[in-house]
């Protein structure tokens, strides 16, 4: 028999820094309980949703939603929608909360008034007024305070929570029920779970230090070790009121009437919302326009590809989300930001027409790897913007679809070395010690234990850590654990509709909104996430060219070639420091292997720079045939087409959906979904059911038994290998634009490189060298010659910076500047201090950088 009583206040590790547990082991924990519901009520919060509703779908338990909120009195409310209009009120209510410029996130009673439709509140918690007010036993303040907030939401929405603390909590229990009763109130017996276990209260005080001494917050945690999960026995015991213990459950049922769902039924129902009337003709109307310009006359082949995806988009709900990112790309292109897309996006027609991706019938690019019919998924579309100006853009488009966008969030998690260096703060090591405990201890452990990672890893043997056993078990149980919540890199969350139905928003520090959802539960959810990512490489490309115009030197052509000799020659020799994807030590010396001629080659050389093809051999085997050295061959004719770009070695994802389509007769929506199994974990069960429905298809087709088992035997080899042939193309193009300026303007390359950032793997230091051995002058920094950024001097010099000396920051050097254009060069380290107003400090650390007019430089200009 299961167990009536119901948790319905349970405040996980999304609380953040209080709650001891992940949302699925709070439902593992409720169903070894017999239990057959819990509810999860964060503070001020939905964070754990996706992972709480998930864990609760397997483990066949109710999920029920709620929130902790906070009064602006300092009463605690958990608040429970009964419908999809109180989801969106709770999100309302959280969202008015945490954007209040106040130390404390709270509402008021008229707000929680103006929003209380469809919302459950549970009252009388810790810490609350009426529950301090009963332990005083004062009923006429209880009495008012309750009627203020029946007032506000109704009399069937307040119940009232009974709980033992204190010694003086039965007293105030008794109190509670009079009014409660006085006023046809429901009373249940009810307080947060914030550790699943008594004896884990000494986490939920750690955690709560850390607070105080990491965040210099105000916090105290809850008193004693009572806040756990109660089963109906441990209810009766905390309040013996048998109608309150079982109320927990009724209002369990009453709150069945909600409940997000993440299956693909959620999905299917969640994605016609985002077709807007006149979507589709305007996409046609759209797209026509794009091609007609590009292709005069325009092939047939593109007309009948352009068709077939725009019914594909239409049927799947998705033409408004097209339009949309047409008109982003407008907007960008309108400010002169460059932008580019990545992923299996650039295997669609209409992303080339619309975004400006690789044209995917030129490339023989598959648009069923980024969409079909038979993927219920609502696909990424990623696009790469200039790094510097990727906000205008974010900042668009959330303009764009007021109340209907917002940017997705980041959960960070306690790592080992974080997860030990916070414990030790907060338990009062010295910071010194700290540092001496922590130094060797990386950031990832991979899954090991870390007293037993100390034991095994040659790198921790010895280290003094070991000795500390009660830290280490700290550190190994906050491991994991959400630390805090940030911004995702680039995640735009689109909603149909209003997107308080689906997220609370809090301010981001550049003022941007973001929701409470991560790319997993977004996606979850079956809502659309646009990645507005910013990408270096097109910043530097920009100031490279910049640079060439402010040489007066002829500028590259536009769009730059991508079949230009020289800069093969330059690919060739290995010389690709700071070319786009080619930069690494492993990169380049793949590069040396292949020995690129031709855009195709770059595209294989991206795609086959990874662990798992160099060490099956494929690359070997693939230079080996280019280079005559290994006969060419394929499984069977009809794949010679398939895999002749890549001389019959299977590089490609698109290639194992073609030899699935071609060889097994499977529609290319099922041979991706083949190929998507296959790339996955796979069990020997499952690969026994792929292989049979393979083998089936392809004898079905005529094949002889033998060769279909061989040409399977290849496919499953190299599948989990394959890699994303319209990603590879669209950054192919990147890289030769960047190679092309290395080889043509390799002073302003560099300049670009500098001014960008850091672009990739080396820092400003190292690329400076590099234009040294390369014959190129590098002047010293000078109060009359540098300027905000890198600049070209001279035939063939660079000038830094006054920025790069230490201790001069872009507010001085901006002052010298502006005084500069003003007056003219200074004449004298006096001229310079009386011009600007700078400290005798400030001039010593540019006398001794050589950064002043002479004679009072150590170094000449």
């Amino acid at each position: 028999m299961s167990d009536p009583y119901v948790n319905l206040e349970a405040e996980s590790a999304f609380s953040f820094l209080h709650g001891t547990y992940r949302p699925k082991a709070l439902v593992q924990a409720i169903k070894a309980m017999g239990q057959k519901a819990v509810g999860l009520t964060d503070r001020w919060g939905i964070y754990g949703i996706y992972e709480f509703l998930e864990a609760a779908k397997r483990e066949s338990i109710q999920p029920i939603i709620g929130a902790r909120v906070m009064l602006k009195d300092g009463s605690w409310l958990s608040l429970y929608p009964l419908s999809r209009e109180g989801f969106r009120n709770l999100n309302m209510l959280i969202t008015l909360g945490r954007a209040k410029d106040s130390p404390l996130p709270h509402i008021t009673m008229e707000e929680l008034g103006a929003h209380s439709f469809g919302l459950v509140a549970i009252c009388g918690g810790v810490p609350s007024v009426i529950r301090d007010a009963a332990r005083k036993g004062d009923e006429g303040r209880v009495r008012q305070w309750l009627r203020r907030l029946v007032d506000a939401m109704g009399r069937e929405c307040v119940y009232v929570s009974l709980l033992r603390v204190t010694g003086e909590d039965p007293f105030a229990n008794r109190l509670l029920r009079k009014v409660s009763h006085r006023l046809s109130l429901k009373t249940l017996v009810s307080h947060p779970v914030v550790y699943l276990k008594r004896e884990d209260a000494w986490l939920h005080r750690l955690l709560i230090r850390i607070q105080i001494r990491h965040h210099k917050r105000s916090a105290s945690p809850l008193p004693g070790n009572t806040f756990s999960p109660l089963d109906y026995e441990s209810a009766l015991m905390v309040a013996p009121y048998e109608d309150s213990v079982r109320e927990s459950g009724r209002l369990a049922e009453r709150l069945k009437g909600f409940s997000p769902a993440t299956d693909l039924a959620a999905i299917k129902a969640t994605l016609p919302l985002y077709e807007r009337e006149g979507s589709k003709e305007r996409l046609w109307e759209r797209a026509l326009k794009r091609l007609s310009r590009l292709k005069k006359p325009c092939p047939y082949e593109y007309i009948m590809k352009l068709q077939q995806e725009i019914e594909v988009v239409s049927q799947k709900g998705l033409t408004n989300i097209f339009l949309l990112m047409g008109e982003m790309k407008e907007f960008s292109e309108s400010r002169g930001i460059t932008s580019s897309i990545r992923g299996s996006s650039g295997g669609s027609l209409l992303v080339h027409l619309l975004l400006g991706g690789p044209d995917p019938i030129r490339h023989g690019l598959l648009f069923e790897r980024f969409i079909n019919q038979g993927r219920m998924d609502i696909p990424d579309i990623d696009m790469d913007f200039d790094s510097e100006r990727r906000d205008e853009v974010t900042q668009w488009l959330l303009e764009r679809l007021p109340r209907r966008s917002a940017l997705v969030a980041t959960i960070h998690t306690f790592r080992p070395r974080s997860a030990v260096r916070l414990a030790a703060k907060a338990m009062g090591y010295p910071l010194k010690e700290i540092d001496r405990l922590t130094t060797c201890l990386p950031w990832s452990l991979r899954g090991i234990p870390l007293k037993e990672a100390l034991d095994r890893l040659p790198e921790l043997k010895g280290s003094p850590l070991a000795q500390e056993e009660h830290l280490v078990y700290a550190g190994e149980r906050l491991e994991g654990l959400p630390f805090q919540a940030s911004v995702h890199l680039g995640g735009v969350l689109i909603a149909p509709d209003d997107i308080f139905y689906w997220t609370p928003l809090v301010p981001s520090k550049k003022g941007f909104w973001v929701g409470h959802l991560d790319k997993d539960a977004v996606e979850g959810l079956g809502l659309l996430k646009l990645d507005i990512l910013g990408l270096r490489m097109h910043t530097a490309i920009k100031k490279a060219i910049q640079a060439i115009g402010r040489s007066h030197r002829p500028l590259p052509p536009s769009p730059i070639p991508t079949d230009d000799e020289k800069t093969y020659r330059l690919l060739q020799s290995g010389d690709t420091l700071g070319v786009f994807q080619l930069e690494s030590p492993g990169q380049r010396n793949l590069v040396l292997r292949l020995l690129p001629r031709r855009f195709e080659d770059v595209v294989v050389e991206i795609s086959l720079f990874r662990p798992g093809p160099v060490k099956s051999d494929m690359v070997r085997r693939y230079i080996n045939r280019r280079d005559g050295i290994e006969e060419v061959e394929y499984p069977h004719p009809d794949l010679s087409e398939v895999l002749k770009e890549t001389l019959g070695v299977i590089v490609f994802q698109e290639q194992v959906i073609e030899i699935v389509h071609r060889f097994a007769g499977f529609s290319y929506d099922d041979a991706d979904a083949f190929r998507r199994a296959m790339t996955k974990d796979r069990s020997s069960g499952e690969m026994a059911r792929l292989k049979d429905a393979f083998i089936k298809g392809a004898m079905a087709q005529g094949h002889p038994q033998e060769l279909c088992e061989e040409v399977f035997r290849r496919i499953s080899a190299f599948a989990a290998y394959g890699f994303c042939k319209a990603h590879a193309v669209a950054f192919s193009e990147i890289t030769l634009k960047s190679a092309y300026i290395k080889a043509h303007y390799p002073r302003e390359f560099y300049i670009g490189l500098l001014n960008a950032g850091h672009v990739g793997s080396y820092p400003p230091g190292v690329i400076l060298n590099e234009a040294r051995r390369k014959g190129i002058s590098i002047y010293p920094p000078h109060v009359n010659e540098s300027h905000l950024e890198y600049i070209p001097e001279g035939e063939n010099g660079i000038r830094p910076p006054l920025t790069v000396i230490h201790g001069i920051g872009r507010g001085i050097a901006t002052r010298i500047m502006a005084e500069r254009e003003r007056h003219g060069p200074f004449s004298s380290i006096q001229d310079l201090g009386e011009r600007v107003g700078l400290s005798s400090a400030i001039l010593d650390t540019l006398f001794f950088a050589g950064a002043l007019p002479r004679p009072h430089n150590r170094k000449a200009a």
